[in-house]
């Protein structure tokens, strides 16, 4: 294991907070490597107040492959629907988009009871009432899937419930495209990854050196480079559920902004009340967390015992901001490689969140 940090500035209080933060992470890494990490690739970077980031790299791009550098991409999986959804709100402040207009005025997304008064509010929310994913992929491709995914039957009156849906997220990126006559891409590139400083983070596919390696599957073989999940890959473009790639660093951004409201490394992102859509939830969850605009808040199911808000992804990644503490934890791995079978990190996404919070609220509140 390969633990590096910035040399802080030459004041004793960050120097000490610095160190107990590197060693709860370290502290951490090492528990979770006797025990065995899923995946080959374990890229990890915190922010916390005062010092420079910690960051932590581990094992290879893929089994049998060079050892894992800082500039290595990672399959983000999911974590694409928090910066959707930045960029969605980038729009609404812009008078782009409503956030409480029905989007069929533009889209048309799933059909039957109430369909016609989805909003982009529903879609961020998870409250369209759309199921989570679809099979149609292992049936149709391009833009046939794409329409169908679209049209899906909702399971819930709109508002009704939230649901966590990937269909809601492919919808948020087709209405992005419409409303502004762009590619998801751009849109994500200009409003979202520019003034955010996350310099690498990108659609694939990512070329083959600087690609972590995800999962063996039966219908492609070996995917390196490529969007790892199914219904984005058959989509065959740029779309909102998945399909970003990037580093710790340009997740990290992602996180400081929120905690900066609004203020990217590069420039303005987000107003402060668009910023307030992203951490405070618009609905609870029967599972017990809190819905915000793109973000989960107080999932413990990643989180442990920390009231912050983030993500995660299916290949193994997440993201967590701590209000209280001033934190942003990133935690990269995939889990995935070669097998999904048996891989779950929830463990150690749950320990690293509560111990970085455990060291750095002292800290910040002192």
């Amino acid at each position: 294991m390969d633990l590096s940090t910035t040399q802080p500035s030459a004041v004793p209080e960050a120097r000490a907070a610095d160190d107990a933060l590197e060693r709860a992470v370290t502290r951490v890494f090492d528990e979770a490597h006797a025990a065995g990490v899923p995946g080959t690739a374990v890229s990890v970077a915190v922010h916390a107040p005062g010092g420079p980031p910690v960051r932590l790299l581990q094992g290879r791009a893929a089994e049998g492959g060079a050892e894992l550098t800082a500039g290595d991409r990672f399959d983000l999986a999911s974590l694409t629907k928090v910066v959707v959804a930045v960029a969605a709100l980038s729009l609404v402040e812009e008078g782009v988009v409503e956030l409480d207009a029905p989007v069929a005025q533009t889209l048309q997304v799933g059909t039957g009871e109430g369909a016609d008064e989805i909003t982009l509010r529903h879609l961020l929310t998870h409250t369209a009432g759309l199921p989570p994913t679809s099979t149609l992929w292992q049936a149709e491709r391009g833009q046939r899937l794409l329409d169908r995914v679209l049209t899906t039957p909702l399971e819930a009156p709109p508002g009704t419930r939230p649901d966590y849906s990937c269909l809601g997220f492919v919808a948020v990126g087709r209405l992005l495209e419409l409303v502004t006559g762009a590619r998801l891409d751009e849109i994500l590139r200009d409003r979202a990854l520019v003034p955010l400083g996350a310099g690498s983070m990108a659609f694939g596919p990512v070329d083959l050196p600087a690609a972590v390696a995800t999962e063996t599957q039966p219908h492609r073989g070996s995917i390196r480079g490529e969007v790892h999940d199914e219904l984005a890959h058959a989509l065959g473009r740029p779309v909102g559920n998945a399909g970003l790639f990037g580093t710790a660093d340009d997740v990290l951004a992602v996180g400081q902004m929120v905690l900066r409201s609004g203020e990217g490394r590069a420039g303005r992102v987000l107003d402060a009340a668009s910023v307030e859509l992203l951490v405070h939830p618009a609905v609870a969850s029967p599972a017990g967390y809190g819905q915000a605009a793109g973000f989960r808040v107080a999932d413990a199911t990643f989180m442990g015992s920390v009231c912050g808000i983030g993500h995660t992804g299916f290949t193994g990644t997440s993201l967590v901001v701590d209000p209280v503490g001033g934190t942003v934890t990133v935690l990269l791995t995939n889990r995935v490689h070669p097998t999904r079978v048996g891989t779950d990190v929830g463990p150690l996404r749950r320990a690293l969140a509560e111990a970085v919070a455990a060291v750095a609220t002292p800290h910040a509140s002192s």
